[in-house]
This record gives structure tokens, C-alpha cells and sequence, in this order.
């Protein structure tokens, strides 16, 4: 199968995998769609074999294209000063590093201390902001649709979809974990046991805006932790742990680390910012999603792409003499 970006429409062209079979289950199963959404694309008529309009009965046939028109270019959401031709959309505010890209999805590397999306008018200055800045840039006409979120001070690897489709596909492949979220964390004290999976349920702390906790009545929250090497700075040492997301729940590896007793060093709503700590942080906190991988919509392989570690985490890695993870500047 082949798909690619022509104008405002996704073209695909189907292979002898998947010839055969009806319209309908040919985009639910093989494109991801959901089938709310593949029942609306057919109402609207945007679904087209050839040049003729489809139904979605009509049975898949092998290098026959099929068309899905519109959801490709539309607005991008956010406001973006300046004309593309400008190379001043490029410096103010800056664009964000790609760290891979094809029409359809994209991955960036966000820094600390940046929203992902704006939440009030005030935020003019987030990373949708910046990719919407990086698609003008381009030439492209997007609308900016992150497929997860970091938190404000988390670094790393953050998923963009580039079409209202792949952004369908991609959300459903999060959903049945065939996108796969690792993070490197400094914790404070000696983790024990090293290795374990924390399974809670994850809800807001009513006492303290902004804050989660753990919460029987909360969403079901699943982290798998490892840890790579233990330093034994002052009173309990440090922690450089992997953790892996099976869910995507606000705060949740700050807030299961900090369930533990092993707050994430830096992080002051959680506890992980205590003035007698041997490693304090400089730039928000220890948390940065190194790894991203996940299954392609279209092309049915595997993607893993790695953010390479910011400055502060590099430099405290090589001071420690880290073992467990070589430090790659960002």
C-alpha cells in the first residue's frame, strides 16, 4: 500500500493485500479510521475510486487509487505573525528541531519551560505555535495536531499528525499502545525494587491547583519503571531511571515516582525540589522523552526516533560518570 498527500486529499493505492475487500473495512482496518469517522467521510461524499464517487461497498481493487478528499489543508489553529517568505518567522520564537518528517506525521524535539498548547489567550508562545510557525515556513497548510502532550518543563520527543487522517490513525494506534513512550527521569533516593510495573488509578489533588495524585476513584494509570544506575550523592544517593508509559494520564510518571517516595529531581509540585538535595536542576526538572516509537499508518513499519538529551542532562550524566547512558548533546 502506498499513500501520499496530493493537494487536499490523502491518495492511497491499495496492493494485492488488500484487494477484496469493501470500501468501509478497508479504511477502518488497513487506514486506522474509526468507524464513526468512516461513515461521516462517506455521508459527505468525500470518498472517491478513480474520479467517481464511492460507496462504501465498493470492493477494494488492487493500484485502483482511492481518493479521500479535504482534512488536509486547513488553518492551523494558532495565530502566526509574519509572512513565510520572512526570516523573521523563523527567529521570533523560534521553530522547533524535526527530528523526522513525512507528509503525514511528524516528530519535533520540545524544550523545557514550553507549553504544548496555548490554554488562555495570554499563551502566545507554545509549541503549537512554533510548529505552526514551521509549516508556514514551509509552505504547508496545516492545522497543528499534537498526537500526546509533555508537560511544561518535560523535554523530548513529541508526535504531530499532518492531517486530520494520519491524526485519526495515529490516535487510535495510542490508544491500543502501538505508540510507545520511553523517558529517561533522575529521582531522588535508591529505587527498590528497581524494576516494577505501578498500576494506579491517577485523579486531581483538591487541595492544590494543578497537582494530581494518587487516587482510587482517579483514571487507571500504568508506568513501567527500570533503574539504570544509582548515585550515591548525600543522604539516599540519586536514581537515573527508564520509565515507560502503558498509559498517558496527566503528571503521570512525576506523580507515580512521587507515590513511591523517588520525587523527580527539580519537580517543586511533587516534592522533588528540596534545597538539601546533592543534584539540583537548572532548567525545570529531570524528565526528558528520549524515545518515541510507533507503527507507521502507511507504511506498516516500525519508527523509533530518539531525542538527543538536553545540555543540563548531558553535563550532569558526564559529571556523575554515568555508565547506563552515554550523553549525546541536544
Amino acid at each position: 500500500m502506498n499513500a501520499e498527500v496530493a493537494g487536499d486529499a490523502l491518495v492511497v493505492t491499495p496492493d494485492s493485500r488488500q484487494a477484496g475487500r469493501t470500501l468501509d473495512t478497508f479504511l477502518s482496518a488497513d487506514l486506522w479510521l474509526p468507524e464513526r469517522f468512516v461513515g461521516e467521510i462517506f455521508r459527505q461524499q468525500r470518498v472517491c475510486v478513480g474520479r467517481a464517487r464511492a460507496s462504501r461497498h465498493d470492493l477494494v481493487v488492487a493500484g485502483r487509487r482511492i481518493r479521500l478528499q479535504g482534512g488536509v489543508e486547513e488553518e492551523f489553529g494558532v495565530a502566526v505573525e509574519g509572512s513565510a517568505s520572512d526570516p523573521g518567522i523563523v527567529r521570533a520564537g523560534g521553530i522547533p528541531a524535526v527530528l523526522y518528517e513525512d507528509d503525514h506525521l511528524m516528530v519535533v524535539d520540545k524544550p523545557a519551560g514550553l507549553l504544548v498548547h496555548p490554554g488562555t489567550p495570554a499563551d502566545v508562545d507554545t509549541l503549537a505555535h512554533r510548529v505552526a510557525r514551521y509549516y508556514k515556513w514551509r509552505g504547508l497548510r496545516r492545522r497543528v495536531r499534537h498526537v500526546h502532550r509533555l508537560d511544561r518543563d518535560t523535554t523530548g520527543a513529541m508526535l504531530y499528525a499532518k492531517h486530520v487522517y494520519s491524526a485519526r490513525a495515529l490516535d487510535r494506534m495510542l490508544a491500543v499502545g502501538l505508540v510507545r513512550r520511553r523517558y529517561l527521569a533522575f529521582v531522588s533516593g535508591r529505587v527498590n525494587p528497581p524494576e516494577a510495573w505501578v498500576r494506579t488509578g491517577i485523579g486531581r489533588d483538591r487541595h492544590v491547583a494543578g497537582r494530581y495524585r494518587v487516587s482510587a476513584n482517579g483514571r487507571e494509570a500504568v508506568t513501567h519503571y527500570r533503574t539504570l544506575e544509582w548515585f550515591p550523592l548525600g543522604r539516599g544517593g540519586v536514581s537515573l531511571v527508564e520509565c515507560e508509559l502503558q498509559t498517558g494520564r496527566t503528571h503521570q510518571i512525576r506523580v507515580h515516582m512521587a507515590y513511591l517516595g523517588h520525587p523527580v529531581v527539580g519537580d517543586a509540585l511533587y516534592g522533588g525540589s528540596d534545597p538539601s538535595s546533592p543534584l539540583s536542576w537548572s532548567e525545570g526538572y529531570a524528565l526528558h522523552a528520549v524515545e518515541l516509537t510507533f507503527m507507521h499508518p502507511y507504511r506498516q513499519e516500525h519508527v523509533c526516533v530518539r531525542a538527543p538529551l538536553p545540555r543540563v542532562f548531558a553535563d550532569v550524566l558526564r559529571r556523575l560518570g554515568s555508565r547506563a547512558v552515554q550523553p549525546r548533546q541536544g
